[in-house]
């Protein structure tokens, strides 16, 4: 898909800028050490505690490439908390076999201990003891210290030797004791659905009966049956079983959403509610300020700054710039900051140290804060679980500012100036507040109007088969600038042009930087923008019959994608939430290319993304404009097929690029006439090529229909009225239940003065679903108006005007003012009002303003003086036709006249301003001069 392909193509423009991690920690490498841990963390051989109720293996027959046969977790959730692990694996494949043999144990030696039982081998009716002859090392990630973290945990691999196609894996453990700092809370979750055909699970809950310990079972699987345990109690002991086998099988799918379950897991809890959660965080949090120091003094400097915002500001950057990133969680430390003082005293700290040294800070200037715990990327989903701080891996701080909440993270770089344009990583993530009156999970609020990236492209070529030029500036804001900010400032700036100039290599082969790329960082409004200028070798390339320049729309890149899948099961992960950013491609053709496509602007949308568009080429110049938002996290899966769709016809409305025929090319080449002949000489090629594919033989039905009506209207444009009548009805007989060509004689016998036939075939056009964007309802208010029976014809206008897209309806518009004005009826004020806010808008806005009273006629004609070519000639022709209609509605009839008589003078043939305008000269002629009302507003 055009989307998801250019998403993948990377930033141009960025030039990839290396992929810059904007917090404080640098990128992981995956590597790991050797340590050694003491005797008692880790023993072999130890006995089963007698608490565990044992299971028999389940028997098999399976020829399936890996089975778990039995999956069995059992909990003591006493003084000190055990949780006994048995795992049986048969393997069939000797694919299989390199991962079977290998297992890892994860623990924290400081506070844990694990009881290896036992690991056997079954091969038949043999089996053979592995415990003691296993190898086992003890690894850490060395990735966490490069990372600047630092949490203790251990993981013991164990390589079992000897493994063979056909055995039966067992493994059997205990690990004992939990981090101090949740003060013996009992909580936790266990996996149920594992992923590979499993024939008996269990998990099962031992507490005191005195224990307020709930479960719940998560899971989103519909078709996952429910699971109820077995409760029993017995010697003061209650016991909660939950049971199955054999395990329904079930597959994973690609892009699942983050916040959905997508297999069940067992969870348990003793706390009982989220306060409960913030309440135990709160105590963590409880420090008292230093009041000496460094401290006192960073304090006075910022309560001298003249506005709550500035300090807010200064003592954010305070804690992201002036403490590095460095994570020491062992005990304790896992969750329980260090105090303020500590942090300052070693410089560096990790989210929640500095959390709580932001914290104190705003409270010491006198502003409302406090620490906020989330999962990184979790939208949604807690809901749904038992309130635990199992979920939580990141601590931000949520400040009040003015009455307005803002969600600051001190483990972030680059951020500068206003609060209120600051990028927000966490954005629409779930949060739980730490504070006394927390009582449950809210979100960080999305900030969806503002453009994260927006991308503008220009570019020219003088004549095809030479070089081109292409201008491009891009903006980013929020999180994008930051990172940009960051990327640049540790990058040489010969680095930096070279890596602007490699990325639109890529799109054009051997495209070369012009000059120095402009870079500029106004960190007040959190924007960085690069402006950089291309020579492109191949700008227009050759294929088949046309010249084709190619646009790629970089600044969407990572929004949307689509499923590998057609039919899910499970919710699709939309890439980017929250996401809005635009980007616009003027292509300025050589002089002979003359479009004729007015603007027009489609959209695209549904529940998950909005996406409009803006395309114009008129003239030599052609326009692309996309606007494109995420307006959710993910796509339900019973929404899928109609978001796919929807996402395919956005890929088509982009298209990526813009064709000229090289025969229309080559003709005004050969004439160098201006444009009223090249249109012409346009028309008389296209005729030329529709007589060979219409006499070929090769096309049928609607095909040839539709080929007759291109040759009519190509006629008509030539003045060849009964020859394109010919040809209109000879399309519709071929196809007369279809809308084409219905509206196509309509508009032949509209030119011919048959204004009551053409109404006749716009009606029928529009019955057969030929109406939908406006534009045949605006056709057929300009035949009732012809025909005299202009409040008929004001209706249709008003009715295009409702259907027509933000670009269409403009044309109704007109239209729909200028009959307001003949029958002395009121324009609506929404309408007036609009024309007034957009009056300096792309064209034809002036004219919408000139005809409301907005503008002046100066003003309009001077809205023009940036068009150029082709394409203000062709604007032009419009401004004049519009100033005649405005004076019709004054009574200025003669200069109504003149300016009818000057859009024929403009001689763009193909304009329907320009085929009115002679009907508009033959009308005044024929029933002599009649004064119309100026529109008014009904409001007034």
């Amino acid at each position: 898909m055009y989307l998801a392909k250019f998403f993948r193509a990377g930033v141009v423009l960025a030039g990839l800028l290396v992929s810059h991690n904007i917090s404080a920690q640098p990128a992981p490498a995956q590597q790991l050490k050797e340590v050694q841990v003491e005797s008692n963390a880790f023993t072999l051989a130890d006995p089963v505690p007698a608490w565990v109720e044992q299971l028999p293996l389940p028997q098999t027959t399976s020829t399936l490439p890996v089975v778990i046969r039995l999956a069995d977790t059992q909990y003591q959730l006493g003084q000190v908390p055990q949780m006994y692990t048995r795992r049986a694996m048969l393997i069939n494949d000797a694919a299989a076999l390199t991962a079977a043999g290998r297992y890892s144990i994860p623990f924290v030696p400081e506070y844990e201990r694990v009881q290896l039982h036992a690991i056997r081998i079954y091969r038949g009716a043999e089996q053979f003891d592995r415990t003691s002859t296993s190898s086992i090392r003890f690894l850490q990630r060395e990735q966490d210290l490069e990372r600047g973290m630092y949490s203790g945990r251990v993981t013991a691999s164990i390589l079992i030797d000897d493994v063979r196609v056909g055995d039966t894996i067992e493994i059997a453990y205990t690990t004992s004791g939990q981090n101090p700092v949740f003060a013996g809370k009992a909580f936790g979750l266990s996996p149920w659905d594992l992923g590979l055909p499993t024939l008996h699970r269990r998990v099962v809950l031992n507490y005191p009966v005195g224990r307020p310990i709930a479960w719940r079972v998560v899971g989103d699987q519909p078709l996952l049956p429910h699971m109820t345990p077995a409760e029993t109690v017995r010697n003061g002991v209650k016991r909660v079983a939950f049971d199955e086998q054999p395990l329904p099988t079930m597959t994973a799918e690609a892009m699942t959403a983050p916040e959905y379950f997508g297999v069940r897991l067992v969870q348990f809890s003793e706390f009982s509610g989220w306060s409960d959660v913030a309440g135990w965080a709160n105590k963590l949090f409880t420090v008292s300020a230093p009041r000496d120091g460094e401290f006192s003094e960073v304090v006075k400097r910022i309560k001298a700054l003249p506005s709550a915002q500035a300090r807010v500001v200064a003592a954010l950057e305070f804690a992201q710039s002036q403490i590095r990133y460095f994570s020491v969680s062992l005990g304790e430390s896992s969750h329980r900051p260090a105090s303020p003082d500590e942090v300052l005293r070693r410089r560096y700290g990790d989210c929640k140290d500095k959390s709580l040294l932001l914290v104190t800070l705003l409270h010491e200037l006198g502003i409302e804060s406090k620490p906020v715990l989330l999962q990184i990327g979790r939208h949604g989903g807690l809901e749904k679980t038992l309130p635990s701080p199992q979920f939580f891996d990141h601590a931000i701080v949520q400040a009040t500012v003015d009455g307005k909440s803002y969600f600051l993270d001190p483990t972030r770089l680059g951020q500068h100036g206003r609060l209120d344009r600051m990028g927000q990583a966490h954005d629409g993530v779930q949060v739980l507040v730490v504070a006394r009156d927390s009582n449950a999970v809210s979100q960080v609020p999305a900030a969806e109007d503002i453009v994260g990236d927006e991308l503008t492209e220009r570019a020219s070529l003088a004549r095809f088969g030479e070089e081109g030029q292409l201008d491009v500036k891009r903006v980013w804001h929020g999180v994008a600038a930051e990172a940009l900010r960051i990327g640049y400032d540790r990058m040489p700036r010969e680095q930096i042009n070279r890596s602007i100039g490699d990325a639109m290599e890529r799109r054009y082969p051997g495209a070369k930087l012009m000059g120095t790329p402009e870079l500029h960082d106004d960190t007040v409004n959190n924007e960085f923008s690069i402006s950089a200028s291309y020579r492109i070798p191949k700008l227009a390339n050759e294929v088949d019959v046309n010249w084709v320049v190619a646009f790629a729309p970089d600044s969407l890149q990572g929004a949307l994608t689509s499923s590998p899948s057609a039919n899910r099961a499970t919710p699709l992960r939309i890439l980017k939430y929250p996401f809005h950013a635009k980007y616009s491609f003027e292509m300025t053709f050589p002089e002979q290319v003359s479009g004729s496509i007015d603007p027009r602007a489609p959209t695209v949308s549904n529940k998950y993304f909005s996406a409009g568009l803006t395309e114009s080429f008129r003239g030599n110049v052609a326009r692309k404009a996309v606007d494109l938002k995420t307006l959710q996290t993910s796509v339900e899966a019973a929404d899928y097929s109609a978001y796919a769709e929807d996402l395919r016809a956005l890929n088509k409305a982009i298209g990526g690029s813009f064709f000229v025929n090289k025969a229309f090319v080559s003709a005004a080449e050969a004439s160098k006439s201006d444009l009223t002949h090249r249109l012409q000489e346009q028309r008389v090629e296209l005729v030329k090529k529709l007589n060979e594919t219409i006499g070929g033989g090769k096309i049928a039905g609607s095909d040839l229909a539709n080929a007759h009506c291109f040759r009519a209207v190509a006629q008509a444009d030539l003045g060849q009225i009964e020859e394109a009548m010919r040809d209109a009805n000879s399309a519709v007989r071929l196809a007369p239940n279809t809308p084409i060509p219905l509206t196509c004689r309509a508009d032949i016998n509209f030119r011919s003065g048959q204004f009551e036939k053409s109404q006749t075939d716009y009606a029928n056009a529009i019955a057969l679903g030929g109406g939908s964007d406006g534009t045949a309802f605006r056709s057929r208010g300009l035949a009732k108006l012809f025909a005299g029976r202009v409040e008929d014809a004001n209706a249709d206008f008003a009715k295009a005007s409702e259907l027509g897209d933000a670009e269409t309806r403009l044309f109704s518009e007109v239209w729909l003012v200028a009959t307001s004005g003949r029958l002395r009826k009121p324009v609506p004020p929404e309408l007036i009002a609009r024309a007034a806010a957009e009056a300096h808008g792309d064209w034809p806005r002036a004219a919408l303003a000139m005809l409301t009273g907005a503008l002046s006629p100066d003003e309009m004609f001077k809205s023009l003086d940036k068009k150029a070519g082709d394409e203000r000639q062709m604007a032009l022709t419009e401004a004049h036709f519009y100033l005649g209609q405005h004076y019709l509605v004054t009574g200025e009839i003669e200069k109504a006249r003149a300016a009818f008589e000057k859009t024929r003078e403009l001689g763009v043939i193909d304009y329907i301003e320009y085929i009115v305008a002679k009907l508009e000269l033959e009308r005044l002629k024929a029933q002599g001069a009649t004064t119309s009302a100026k529109p008014t507003s009904s409001a007034h």
